[in-house]
């Protein structure tokens, strides 16, 4: 199982696929995690959507997400920064294999033929429900998002860990965005290969966070075992 996630305080979307199946039939669960300001201040509110991640990822098992990226330069950067660092301890405490995307990506995927400056929330949305049959049901555009996240996710699982599609056999857009690279023939780059997919910007478009042996636990108890230096001091 995996997960396609888009990230928010207020509206978390969330869409568990079946990375063994395609289409509508790959969807097993949809999701929206919720908070508002009664359930707590700010960081209260961040730490309530992190245990929910968390405890959705652990009680499905789920090693593999694909999640949106936050949106640079916004008035919500800074939050969504915070939320996403959370989201991230959690992957780290539990070895998630994750993909970023970003929000042009996921529009693009939706609507290949429109420009992703001109493509709404209500666009995602209908797209979606089309897609997943529901169009005479309600459906959270967090969810549209989300679903859209994790449908890249899931090409690329199965592109990349499961080798049912080759490199040919993905789309352009597909083949851009996972292995991309251009081979500059002029001007002062000339020669010079630009390495823009996904599979080679490691710790910035993913992150597997199974290699890693240092959880936060971990670190927790360097500092408190004295393994890492750590020497109070007063500001005069």
């Amino acid at each position: 199982m995996m997960v396609g996630i888009d990230p928010s305080l207020t509206h978390s979307g969330w869409v568990v696929f079946d990375e063994n199946k395609t289409g509508k039939e790959a969807v097993t669960e949809i999701g929206v995690f919720r908070t508002d300001p009664e359930d707590g201040i700010l960081i209260q509110r961040i730490l309530m959507q992190k245990e929910r991640i968390r405890l959705l990822l652990s009680t499905r098992n789920i090693r593999f997400v694909a999640m949106e990226a936050p949106l640079m330069k916004d008035w919500s950067t800074e939050l969504l920064f915070a939320l996403h660092q959370n989201f991230h301890e959690v992957f780290l405490d539990l070895g998630i294999y994750l993909i970023y995307l970003q929000p042009s990506t996921i529009k693009k995927y939706a609507y290949p033929k429109t420009d992703p400056d001109e493509i709404t929330k209500g666009m995602m949305t209908h797209a979606a429900k089309k897609e997943l049959e529901r169009m005479n049901k309600r459906f959270s555009e967090h969810a549209a998002d989300a679903y859209y996240v994790g449908k890249i996710g899931l090409k690329y699982h199965q592109w990349f860990f499961q080798h049912k599609f080759t490199d040919d056999q993905l789309s352009d857009h597909e083949h851009r965005l996972f292995c991309g690279k251009h081979l500059y023939t002029k001007g002062l780059k000339k020669g010079m290969t630009e390495y823009t997919g996904i599979i080679y910007r490691e710790n910035e478009q993913f992150y597997d966070y199974s290699k890693f042996t240092r959880k936060s636990q971990t670190i927790a108890k360097e500092i408190t075992d004295g393994g890492k230096e750590f020497k109070p001091f007063r500001i005069l």
